[in-house]
């Protein structure tokens, strides 16, 4: 039976897709094409292959129950592994069986009420910029107080994201791990804190923040709850992935001078 595939192309990245699908309808049944969150994708496909990039990769997601290959089309890729031009790479490996599952999950924040999934972080924030003060307590410890913008709890997936801009620590996708860093703090508190993530994390304060889940505001409140989703979604990665090798040539983290030096 032919392999059937669903692709899914950022709003800029029609033409892309396009001929992508060109190179790949004779190895893979197309049976759906269509925009990033524009409608639902058919789940019947073994696959979805994204064209876009991380950012296309999150939206796409959380509407996804099947694996995905990211096509990146965008500046870092820790999520969209091939390039628009390794078509032919990939069509080998598929039919090589080199493709694996890498199983990533979300977390969830609870406010009011309601809830919502993030796979790279949660940000609580004062909109207005103004300082607040923070309470995160864990279920079971004693609590931790920041005076600061706002606190940023991110998954593995999101610690080269936003956390890394923030100067978080990069934490291995596979990690069973929450990181928890306040966003400019007063005093020397600048440091992340990495906690299991079967904990449950409070957040309060005294002022109406905002939260954003994966950059996009889902709300004001005073407190939220903050735990592991019990949602997943599914990278198909081809075997010879290496995340070290994409943090130094994608970010230039642990390249080395000599590696440097080779550049010039």
């Amino acid at each position: 039976m032919k392999i059937s595939a669903a692709v899914v192309f950022r709003s800029d990245k029609a033409k892309e897709a396009k001929e992508l699908v060109e190179k790949i309808n004779e190895h893979i049944e197309i049976r759906q094409i269509c925009e990033a969150r524009s409608e639902k994708v058919d789940e019947k496909c073994d696959f979805a292959i994204i064209i876009g990039g991380d950012g296309t990769v999150l939206k796409a997601v959380k509407n996804l129950n099947i694996p995905i290959v990211g096509f990146k089309a965008g500046r870092i890729g820790f999520l969209a592994y091939y390039k628009l031009e390794e078509v032919d790479r990939f069509l080998r490996d598929l039919q090589e069986g080199r493709l694996v599952e890498e199983k990533r999950w979300m977390v969830k924040v609870q406010l009011d009420g309601a809830q919502f999934h993030g796979v790279n972080d949660i940000v609580f924030h004062t909109p207005s910029r103004q300082m607040s003060e923070f309470d995160v307590l864990f279920d079971g410890c004693s609590g931790l107080s920041f005076f600061a913008d706002g606190i940023l709890v991110s998954t593995p997936t999101g610690s080269t994201a936003y956390n890394l801009s923030l100067g978080g620590a990069i934490v291995i996708p596979n990690s069973d791990v929450i990181q928890i860093l306040p966003i400019a703090p007063y005093y020397l508190q600048n440091r992340s804190i990495i906690v299991p993530s079967h904990r449950k994390t409070f957040i309060r304060t005294l002022r109406e923040c905002e939260v954003l889940v994966d950059g996009l505001s889902v709300g004001s409140t005073l407190q939220i709850e903050i735990t592991k989703s019990e949602r997943y979604f599914t990278l198909l990665r081809p075997d010879y992935y290496d995340f070290f090798t994409v943090l130094k040539e994608k970010v230039g983290y642990g390249r080395g001078v000599h590696n440097e030096m080779d550049n010039r």
